[in-house]
């Protein structure tokens, strides 16, 4: 969003000026470059929110896989001890 105000300021003749952090000074930035690098960092991010959603996907399949497979071995719990009783 700042640097597409960045774009209106300069289409209306005004002088943008583009800062980055290096260590603790901060040196002037061509814009592109500043485009450049924020979507860089955006395409990364959106990966790692990708991979992140992927782990929990698959925990959550193996929860439900865990849940289903402690179901099945009470029922026969269960019905073991009903026959026990029989007996």
């Amino acid at each position: 969003q700042e640097l597409d105000v960045c774009d209106q300021e300069a289409n209306e003749g005004g002088e943008v000026v583009v800062y980055k952090q290096v260590g603790p000074v901060l040196i002037k930035n061509d814009l592109d470059e500043a485009r450049e690098t924020v979507a860089k960092r955006l395409e990364f991010i959106s990966g790692e929110i990708k991979k992140t959603e992927l782990k929990i996907t698959k925990k959550d399949e193996q929860s439900h896989q865990l849940a289903k497979s402690i179901q099945e071995m009470q029922s026969a719990m269960q019905k073991a001890a009903v026959e026990a009783a029989k007996a």
